[in-house]
């Protein structure tokens, strides 16, 4: 995974503190207002249940006062005194008009029903008399009353007659009003919202629509079973917050109402406020990043520069040239670079020099001991065939002893000439290719060192050709010896991979050594240039170069690098024919 510059790495280190700090500011500003809101709707829920239990007293002040005065009047005292209950059911319709309460009931001081009028059919006497019975035994003056479904607030007053030493009761007076969507409504004109009227877990009143109705029964047992008070909660695609209060937690059943107040303008709100905080935290990261992206650059700017020279030094470049600048500390390691480059580049041209010196002599050495070696073996043979007869000596294989010496002379100060001259010296005849470097790969394989390295051959192509075997091997052998030379024996290998098209071949010679020094990379097959090698002369790629391009091809550095070497070998098909063809004619 390739390294990040410097730059880029002071930019999304300080975006991302940025981008915290923002989005960790943004989101407390967002939670201050989302909370802002909440205590807002919770308290205008809080006041709507406020303004709905003050007009609930004063209903039930306007219905209690009605029942006292309903109490007092003269007709309806004399009316209970018959105790008759067909005469005081038929005279007291009246009397239930003028209450105006959808509920009144006359009963006698044991609690018998004389006379019932209420609004619902599905009321009868019995269950009226049913709740009168309890409200009695519980002394109650305001109570509620439940059954066959509908529930009532009802406020009871005795009806009495004479004086208050001689005062007797004549009966029971019940004046009450039933909770239902009338009631919801007129509640929900105070609250502001949408109300739910409740016995347990059944809504006996609501402004709701049925289903909503019939969804909040359902999240009631959930969402408030526990004591909860309020909450949130979504009815159909409406999401309300709900308050709740209890109007009455005695027999016979327990009365909250839940009052809802829509979320909807708040969510409205805080969608603009999302949007808004969004477009801002963006708008702030990208100026931020445009401003960081100036002062990055400003302050590695000189480090960039510095960059730049390393790598030109790394390249062998030892003349690019930096100007130290930027902070002081950078300044400083520029000025110690230029320094160092300076240094090192007198260390290379001695270094070079000397290794070049040392390639002369070795070179020296090499052919003088082998001319030595070949002499040696030419003058003893030569006594030896002078004393043949009287030895008795095979003077046929002194001879051959004597010319294959004369003729490894003769190849050895061929090598020296094939530097030296300019004309071809080649002798081009139709040749298999991949049969030429397979022969030269098997004379390096005779060195015991380079016996277990791994050298590989690929072809792909045509591989008859007209050139000089003998040369090209010459020339492969210093190639792959060169390459085998570059590994390390236990882990190394060389691919040899060879390709033809119409009119050329192309070789390719890949090793894994080390790679090629930056330092002789621009003078690598010059002779006498070598650099590392203990018993280098410096002739090898010399050779191959000349014996290439007296064929008429090309050998060039491909790729170097710390991972291996490629060398990239270029040879016509028809290798100068005609021309050495031409000179064969003049000649």
């Amino acid at each position: 995974m390739a390294r990040l510059r410097l730059r880029t790495q002071l930019l999304i280190a300080t975006l991302v503190i940025i981008c915290a700090l923002l989005g960790s500011l943004l989101l407390i500003v967002r939670h201050t207002v989302r909370s802002e809101i909440d205590d807002g709707v919770r308290q205008s829920t809080n006041d709507s249940l406020r303004a709905f239990e003050n007009v609930q007293q004063e209903r039930e002040l306007q219905l209690s006062r009605t029942a006292a005065m309903l109490a007092e009047l003269p007709p309806l005292k004399a009316l209970m005194t018959t105790e008759h209950a067909l005469t005081i059911q038929d005279a007291s319709e009246p009397l239930w008009k003028l209450a105006g309460s959808q509920l009144f009931l006359l009963a006698g001081t044991d609690g018998h029903v004389l006379g019932f009028h209420g609004t619902s059919p599905r009321w009868k006497t019995a269950v009226a008399e049913l709740n009168l019975a309890r409200s009695l035994e519980q002394g109650e003056d305001a109570t509620w009353w439940y059954g066959a479904g509908q529930l009532y607030r009802v406020f009871l007053r005795p009806i009495t007659s004479g004086t208050d030493s001689e005062r007797r009761q004549l009966g029971i007076l019940a004046v009450g009003y039933q909770i239902d969507a009338n009631v919801a409504e007129q509640l929900a004109l105070v609250a502001g919202g949408p109300i739910a009227l409740t016995t347990g877990d059944k809504i006996i009143a609501s402004t709701l629509s049925p289903a909503d109705q019939a969804e909040l029964e359902q999240l009631i047992p959930k969402r408030f079973g526990a004591g909860a008070a309020s909450g949130e909660l979504i009815l159909g695609n409406q999401q309300y917050q709900t308050a709740s209060v209890v109007i009455h937690s005695g027999p016979p059943a327990s009365v909250k109402c839940y009052v809802l107040m829509s979320l909807q303008p708040t969510n409205a709100y805080l969608q603009r406020l999302n949007r808004m905080i969004f477009l801002l935290g963006i708008s702030a990261v990208a100026l931020a990043a445009l401003l960081l992206s100036f002062v990055a650059q400003t302050i590695t700017h000189p480090l960039d520069n510095l960059v730049s020279g390393v790598r030109a030094l790394a390249m062998g470049n030892y003349t690019y040239s930096i100007t130290p600048r930027g902070s002081s500390e950078v300044a400083e390691l520029g000025e110690a670079f230029s320094k160092m480059r300076g240094e090192l580049l007198a260390y290379q041209q001695r270094r070079f020099a000397t290794e070049r010196i040392a390639a002369v002599g070795r070179a020296a050495n090499s052919i003088s001991h082998d001319l030595r070696h070949y002499l040696a073996a030419v003058v003893a043979n030569a006594e030896f065939l002078y004393e043949a007869e009287k030895l008795k000596l095979n003077r046929d294989e002194i001879y051959e002893e004597i010319k294959t010496a004369s003729e490894q002379m003769v190849d050895l100060l061929d090598s020296l000439r094939e530097l030296a001259r300019e004309e071809n010296s080649i002798a081009p005849i139709p040749a298999s290719l991949n049969q030429t470097i397979r022969r030269a790969v098997d004379a390096v394989r005779t060195r015991p060192e380079l016996r277990n390295l791994e050298i590989s051959i690929s072809t792909a192509g045509d591989m008859d050709g007209v050139f000089d075997p003998k040369k090209i091997e010459r020339a492969f052998f210093n190639l792959v010896l060169n390459a085998c030379e570059a590994t390390v024996p236990s882990q190394g290998y060389v691919r040899i991979e060879i390709s033809s098209s119409g009119e050329s071949f192309e070789v390719h010679v890949a090793d894994n050594g080390t790679g090629v020094p930056p330092a002789i990379a621009a003078t690598l097959f010059d002779p006498f240039v070598s650099l590392g090698k203990p018993n280098g002369t410096g002739l090898g790629l010399a050779i191959v170069t000349k014996i290439v391009q007296d064929h008429g091809g090309s050998v060039t550095l491909e790729k170097t690098s710390e991972s291996g070497t490629i060398f990239l070998v270029k040879l016509p098909r028809a290798a100068r024919v005609e021309s050495v063809a031409a000179q064969a004619v003049v000649s």
